[in-house]
């Protein structure tokens, strides 16, 4: 019976049969609810197709919700009462990389939910939903307004790297396992089906304002094992957002997730490990737990709360502390949180100024001004002045203060205290006229960023901290493209930046010729290009090889010291003479070393040549090798 229905459904039919099919099992799911499980894999099915061959999507995504709500408990006595993992009556739901029309799961109970790069159009409703299981919902984008109202979360809830295009409700919700709203990865055992259909998965397009595609990978092969990646963000709230009144029984880790105005979590309950730093954040009545804060002596580093709140040393009866203004920060009473650009303005001015006068702060006061230049900005950067309200220029005012706060007091000068060992995380951020130059900091992570404007980070330095592994950790563009790469839309000066431990290679340029950078990919062909219009061949070579070792070095198949070694050696930049009866023939080129062959040859003679020098293998594989890399060096992503 089943699979009779299902043909119609599944194959090429019109949208009268689809339909017609899907009111048929409604009414055998009625008739048989031993079958609601097959069914709904069917209809899942169904929905992952490409959209235009499930032109009844909104009548499929009803009839899983009514599937769902056919659970004994739903609407009774129980209905507030969770279900274990595994429960017989909860639907699991497999609809990575669907493309949902209006979605209403309210009240619904389901078990293993798999929502991984799905895209929801119009609003999605999810309020009261009981997830008897691990619900995930990575890279998932709701265009409409989003509600989570009440829900319950019986184990983890993972929502890395979702975007929230419009309000999001997660008011009142219940988190019995891990919240997960930040940047992570998972690795993946190699005998894991996942793997098979990694590669054809549908992420949406990150077509974010004044962003493009941070080309941020989905999975990898590391070494010996697999590794999912959920990529250099966090969760993206671009509006309102609540979380009032929520219950986190575990984690709360909102990593690298930002939000695009303030966010509410107000009231809410804090039972685990918390790290939320963004500034626009609003914890007025929230409590840790007595367990939290005995795990919290556990972590050195104890609570990552934003700027200006701290836990209250006076605990209540059931040894649970509120979260409180932290007073000690003085004058400063979190105006970074404020709507308004002008109090923003006069907090920056009070950090920059206690910075100054406690070293202890100036790490935590330059990981808040990194959060807020990391917000999502609104208005599109490059509107015309005339399109731009007064509060868009006051905004962009205090971005430019922001960014100055960092990098004038990272910069040595006469008369002001320097701010030693600073990390900048500026992934994802949206930064103009950035100037970082002659700054000295332990670390800078711009995955993902987007420059305006002009942007210099000449003479700049990087890398006096180490990572846990005992590598230097210093200067990340594009950490090898698996995390992302910036972009720039304008001039970029980079020199004298040692850029070996990460290079410009996946970064995009909008504009090639204005970038001042050694050892990167720009550099490798004006090198070739300058060389036309230079006079000393040799000089030539040498830039040419010099630019050959920086950039083989980074490339994405990374030469060793001495596969470079081989190749510069083997390659060197010359003037061929033409043939006997046409010596005027001469040609200027790349060419093997001490022969009178250019790389252009291994493709096939010249014209009017008789015969090719003899070339040996070793210099036939540094020419091959040399050719790939100006191929790649012209890539872009």
């Amino acid at each position: 019976m089943l699979a009779r229905l299902l043909g119609p459904l599944l194959a090429d039919a019109d949208d009268q049969s689809h339909r017609a099919a899907l009111q048929a099992l409604e009414a055998l799911a009625g008739e048989h609810p031993e079958q609601r499980q097959p069914i709904a894999d069917a209809v899942c099915r169904y929905l992952r197709g490409p959209a235009e061959q499930a032109p009844a999507g909104e009548q499929a995504v009803a009839l899983l919700a009514a599937l769902a709500r056919q659970h004994p408990d739903a609407g009774g006595a129980a209905a507030d009462a969770p279900c274990a993992a595994g429960c017989e009556h909860c639907l699991d739901l497999a609809l990575d990389g669907a493309i949902l029309p209006d979605v209403d799961f309210a009240d619904c109970r389901l078990g293993v939910v798999s929502l991984t790069d799905t895209h929801f159009h119009g609003d999605s409703v999810f309020a009261g939903t009981r997830f008897a299981d691990q619900a995930l919902f990575q890279r998932s984008v709701f265009e409409g307004d989003a509600s989570f109202a009440g829900a319950r979360f019986n184990r983890a809830a993972d929502f890395g790297r979702a975007r929230f295009r419009a309000d999001a409700d997660f008011s009142r919700v219940r988190f019995q396992s891990i919240a997960w709203f930040g940047r992570g990865e998972e690795s993946l055992d190699e005998e894991d089906e996942a793997w098979e259909e990694i590669e054809t998965r549908r992420t949406v397009a990150w077509d974010e304002l004044n962003e493009d595609d941070p080309n941020w990978p989905i999975a990898e092969l590391t070494d010996e094992y697999q590794m999912w990646e959920e990529g250099g963000d966090g969760t993206r709230f671009n509006h309102g957002v609540s979380f009032a009144d929520a219950a986190f029984a575990r984690e709360a880790w909102f990593w690298k997730a930002r939000f695009g105005s303030a966010v509410s979590f107000q009231r809410c309950v804090f039972g685990g490990r918390v790290h939320l730093i963004q500034p626009a954040v609003d914890l007025t009545g929230a409590r840790l737990t007595a367990d939290a804060q005995e795990l919290g002596q556990e972590w050195p580093e104890g609570q990552d709360w934003p700027l200006g709140w701290t836990t209250a040393a006076d605990v209540e009866d059931d040894g649970a502390a509120l979260v409180v203004p932290d007073t000690s920060l003085a004058p400063y009473h979190l105006h970074l949180a404020d709507p308004d650009p002008e109090v923003r303005l006069a907090g920056l001015r009070i950090l920059g100024d206690l910075g100054d006068a406690e070293p202890d702060l100036r790490e935590r006061i330059a990981d808040t001004v990194c959060a807020y230049l990391r917000t999502p900005l609104s208005f599109a950067v490059t509107a015309d002045l005339f399109d731009l309200a007064p509060a868009h220029f006051t905004e962009l005012r205090a971005r430019r203060t922001a960014q100055r706060l960092l990098t004038e007091r990272t910069r040595p000068r006469p008369g002001r205290p320097l701010w030693e060992d600073i990390d900048l995380q500026l992934s994802g951020a949206t930064l103009i006229d950035f100037d970082a130059s002659g700054c000295r900091l332990a670390r800078g992570d711009f995955t993902g960023a987007q420059f305006y404007g002009t942007t210099s980070f000449a003479g700049a330095t990087f890398g006096s901290k180490q990572s846990v592994s005992g590598a230097e950790i210093s200067f990340a563009l594009n950490s090898g493209g698996q995390q992302g790469r910036a972009t720039f839309h304008g001039t970029a000066d980079f020199t004298g930046v040692s850029l070996r431990s990460s290079g410009l290679m996946r970064c995009r340029f909008h504009a090639d010729s204005s970038v001042r950078a050694s050892g990167t990919d720009q550099d490798l062909i004006r090198v070739l290009l300058g060389a036309r219009l230079a006079g000393d061949v040799a000089e030539v070579t040498a830039d040419f090889r010099e630019a050959l070792r920086a950039f083989s070095a980074n490339a994405p198949y990374k030469l060793s010291r001495e596969a470079c070694d081989e190749l510069v050696q083997n390659v060197e930049y010359g003037t061929v003479p033409g043939p006997p009866d046409a010596p005027w023939e001469a040609r200027t080129g790349l060419k093997i070393t001490g022969t009178a062959m250019l790389l252009t040859d291994l493709a096939g003679p010249p014209a009017g040549a008789d015969c090719l020098p003899l070339v040996g293998p070793e210099q036939r594989e540094a020419a091959r090798r040399v050719i790939r890399v100006l191929l790649e060096a012209l890539e872009a992503d």
